[in-house]
């Protein structure tokens, strides 16, 4: 009676100290550092984003490490282009535990070379009026995204 007793506590504690706990942060750059915090229970992972936004020719860049859900860490590349030739591009990096605080996330090079998907695509130069034209898809690009304006929005 004792030992499960014992054994009983012993894997109470156990559970308790098992959760997954991740380095929490986000800001400009390509690092960032901040405070280990406990993950929800249906967040499994610890997931590091970084993401590069070009616009007008001029990249910069965010980093934001979480907690993430297991669909979040196979996200892998993803990259928007819009009419107008500027970029979204961002790529994750799924880890557990401490080990997080060591892993880096990189972007591969851009890959311009269009893979033959095209969408259509919209400007909008004032509230009324929508320049017209056509995305020419790269990389990894095989969806297009329609994003509705709504009235009085």
């Amino acid at each position: 009676m004792r030992a499960s007793l014992a054994v009983c506590i012993l894997a109470a504690l156990l559970a308790t100290g098992a959760c997954l706990q991740c380095e929490v942060c986000s800001g400009p750059g390509t690092s960032c550092t901040g405070a280990l915090q406990t993950c929800p229970a249906r967040f499994d992972s610890c997931g590091i984003s970084l993401i590069e936004n070009t616009l007008a020719g001029v990249k910069s860049h965010i980093i934001v490490k979480t907690c993430v859900t297991p669909s979040a860490c196979k996200a892998g590349l993803m990259s928007i282009r819009y009419w107008n030739g500027d970029t979204l591009r961002l790529n994750m990096s799924c880890c557990m535990g401490d080990a997080c605080r060591a892993t880096t996330v990189t972007l591969p090079p851009a890959d311009t070379e269009p893979n033959g998907q095209r969408c259509p695509g919209c400007i909008f130069s004032n509230a009324s009026y929508c320049e017209q034209g056509t995305i020419e898809c790269t990389e990894a690009e095989t969806q297009c995204f329609y994003s509705i304006k709504r009235k009085g929005t």
